[in-house]
């Protein structure tokens, strides 16, 4: 083989293999963090403390345990809102002590949310006392929609027929994260659907066994 052949066939394989580091390289590098949702590493959310469906208090802050779940539904929702609550109830039966975790559900719909409708939606979806409901007026809730990313749009015509319950199980607009919070209330991990409850259960034990560890 002449010299020159020589020469590009040695820099052709010097190239091959620069090219296959880079991408191993890559792959080690692709998976930023252990989760399976997505790690949140600077996520910073205001403070909100707040009455639930049962008058008890309910801080983002203070849920007096090693992880809990928020996530953004409404009562009257007939198709994304009752996936996220089938698929958070199914993660927390595969922990070892599901009561242990807080769910905490913030109204997109205040006006629609009444404490009649509340009720009858933990009734019907047999939530535990480890549940809690936000709802009230808009001016109390939007902050905390804001903090975490979600901005429900519900249309005109709606908002001129509250009575009309019908219209409105179509007429709200919104995302459904499910966000993991650590045991001083920040924002770890965050779901999106479709949400996999093995997922969410998979995060949720690993952010409860990081106690005193440092997150990544």
């Amino acid at each position: 083989m002449p010299i020159a052949h020589k020469c590009l066939a040695r820099i052709f394989f010097l190239l091959i293999c620069s090219l296959m580091v880079l991408l191993c390289s890559g792959c080690n590098n692709s998976k930023v963090s252990e989760y399976e949702g997505t790690f949140l590493s600077n996520h910073e959310a205001s403070e909100f403390s707040v009455l639930d469906h049962k008058g008890r208090v309910v801080s983002n802050l203070e849920h007096n345990g090693d992880a809990a779940l928020l996530t953004f539904l409404f009562t009257k929702c007939t198709d994304v809102c009752p996936i996220v609550t089938s698929s958070i109830k199914k993660a927390l039966n595969l922990l070892e002590n599901p009561s242990d975790v807080v769910v905490v559900i913030v109204t997109v719909d205040p006006s629609g949310d009444t404490p009649t409708a509340v009720k009858n939606f933990i009734s019907k979806w047999d939530l535990g006392d480890n549940w809690s409901y936000i709802t009230g007026p808009e001016e109390l809730v939007k902050p905390i929609w804001m903090s975490y990313f979600v901005s429900p749009q519900i249309a005109q015509s709606t908002k001129n027929s509250l009575e009309n319950s019908f219209d409105r199980k179509y007429n709200v607009t919104h995302t459904s994260p499910v966000y993991i919070l650590d045991r001083l209330g920040k924002a770890r991990v965050v779901h999106t659907s479709p949400i996999d409850p093995n997922a969410v259960a998979v995060d949720l034990k690993k952010i409860m066994n990081k106690r005193t560890q440092t997150f990544k």
